[in-house]
């Protein structure tokens, strides 16, 4: 077993999907299969895997929990959800819950499924971080929650930045994170780009969409230059193929239906800043929540689409002070000279 790549093994309850997989990868892996999720789990307490490939849809247990129960069992191994269908709730907890690396559609491309799961492999082999015992890791995530849940705290380099343009969203925040806390608030991408240009940020939180632009490509950008950035997303929208992109290229830290109950907000802020200082600490657990390359133009229409907003956005009045929490920005305004300062911030945030 020398010449192979890794140990992965594959969870589908269809013996043809399973006999596709180990056709597909048997050249340059060992290959384990498993039936149901049952079998998968007995499989995993007698080999070390690198990665574990699961289908969504099994009739006794999902994939979504059944990878939730092998990030405890095998903190190690990589995980990758398979399904043949756009199921959100999946797709929603894959990130909440089992925090897969990948999420692949139903059917794979035969070149590019075994070149992930090559790179998860890879990743898994290099990784030294996740060799504490599940019952010590979960023992201080209790810890943590218990002692985080009061108030969000920020070390002294770290910052928030909050990305919407809902002024009720910025008062929700601004609330849960106390006046100890300065989160930067942005009401539209061009505030958010040159905030991210000043001063670098730990954590982003975000709508989807930010007036009618896809505020996903300015997260999915900085994870892929950042990588130590954690990301959270919200909306009120149910598009499971944008969950997916962020899974795939954005590595979303959480994804939240709106509306969110503050106390919440402020348990998956903790953590959200937990993860960051986890990730500047540790360059295998970076290569873990590694991304997808985001496709060349992404900058560039998004640096596009911000100027045009600018170009045609009439001057808007302050925001009331009822509604605008303390430290807050205004939002800006369309000036003379605001595009080349838009391109500078990007090329400097992105080198485009």
């Amino acid at each position: 077993m020398s010449n192979k790549i890794g140990k992965v093994l594959c969870v589908d309850d269809e013996p043809h999907v399973l006999r596709a997989l180990q056709w597909l990868l048997n050249r340059n892996f060992e290959v384990h299969t498993a039936g149901s999720a049952q079998e998968g789990l007995r499989l995993l307490q007698s080999h070390d895997f690198d990665v574990v490939v699961s289908d969504q849809r099994m009739p006794e247990v999902s994939g979504v929990d059944f990878l939730q129960q092998v990030r405890h069992a095998a903190p190690r191994a990589m995980r990758i959800l398979l399904t043949g269908y756009t199921d959100l709730d999946a797709m929603v907890r894959s990130v909440n819950e089992s925090e897969v690396f990948r999420f692949i559609n139903k059917p794979w491309d035969i070149k590019e499924l075994p070149e992930l799961i090559a790179e998860a492999a890879r990743i898994a082999q290099a990784d030294t971080t996740s060799q504490v015992q599940p019952e010590e890791k979960a023992a201080a995530a209790e810890i943590a929650f218990k002692h985080q849940v009061t108030t969000v705290a920020l070390h002294c380099t770290e910052s928030i930045l909050l990305v919407d343009d809902n002024p009720e969203v910025h008062a929700a925040v601004n609330q849960v994170c106390g006046d100890s806390v300065q989160v930067l608030h942005a009401y539209n991408l061009v505030d958010a780009v040159r905030m991210l240009n000043e001063k670098p940020v730990s954590v982003i939180v975000s709508e989807v969409k930010v007036g009618k632009l896809d505020a996903t490509r300015l997260v999915r950008l900085m994870k892929a230059k950042y990588p130590e950035t954690v990301s959270v997303v919200f909306s009120d929208q149910n598009d499971a193929e944008v969950v997916m992109t962020l899974i795939n290229q954005g590595q979303v830290y959480r994804f939240i239906p709106k509306p969110f109950k503050p106390g919440f907000i402020r348990i998956v802020l903790n953590t959200a800043l937990k993860r960051h200082r986890e990730l500047l600490d540790s360059p295998a657990l970076r290569r873990r929540f590694a991304v997808e390359p985001v496709a060349e133009n992404t900058a560039e229409s998004l640096l596009r689409d911000v100027r045009q907003a600018v170009a045609t956005t009439t001057p808007m009045m302050p925001q009331p002070a009822a509604a605008t929490p303390a430290g807050a920005v205004a939002p800006a305004h369309a000036d003379e000279g605001l595009a080349s300062k838009l391109g500078a911030s990007f090329r400097r945030l992105f080198g485009s």
